[in-house]
């Protein structure tokens, strides 16, 4: 069901994040393509490109980290976002898991509570890290996940963020301080 994706299909990709995403999340295209050519990040397709997820790769500590995942717009709410997450397992058997980033519920902004929902109902747990998403402007707090693929708890939680920070935010000048914000509660 997924296939790492060509050309074309990033570029179908990317015109729909920049539509569906907020701009403080998104990455430009040209840090999208440095991070496909690194290797340690795959962009996958589902559904004949009605479905896609960005993924970033921690070999070190085995696991995966979820950057992007979204469902073209007029293919909302047909399963295809649940079936992605639970392929990842199958496309990735060498990983133990993936890592999440979930914005804080608000109750004011019904989509939160949905996603935490979506989540949790696929078995991730939310980890007990004060955690921070890096931005141009400078972090939102955020929550943390982790989706085991097998009886799987992460011990190095720490050291993976460290290595996907410098992974896919090494253009944030102020990576460091974020990274230090960060701490097991």
């Amino acid at each position: 069901m997924l296939l790492k994706s060509d050309k074309e299909g990033f570029n179908i990709f990317y015109n729909d994040m920049v539509k569906q995403f907020p701009k403080e999340e998104l990455k430009t295209e040209d840090v999208f393509i440095e991070l496909i050519n690194s290797g340690n990040y795959d962009v996958l397709s589902a559904f004949d490109r009605r479905a896609y997820v960005f993924i970033a790769k921690d070999d070190e500590n085995s696991v995966l980290w979820l950057d992007y995942l979204a469902v073209v717009k007029q293919f909302h709410s047909k399963g295809y976002g649940k079936q992605i997450i639970q392929s990842l397992s199958e496309y990735y058997p060498e990983y133990f898991g993936c890592y999440l980033e979930v914005e804080k519920p608000d109750e004011n902004i019904p989509d939160t509570i949905r996603r935490i929902k979506f989540y949790e109902n696929l078995g991730a747990v939310k980890l007990n890290i004060r955690y921070f998403y890096p931005n141009k402007n400078g972090d939102l707090p955020m929550d943390l996940y982790f989706l085991p693929f097998r009886n799987f708890i992460p011990e190095n939680t720490l050291k993976t963020i460290q290595n996907i920070f410098f992974l896919l935010h090494s253009d944030i000048t102020h990576i460091k301080s974020v990274l230090n914000k960060i701490t097991c509660i």
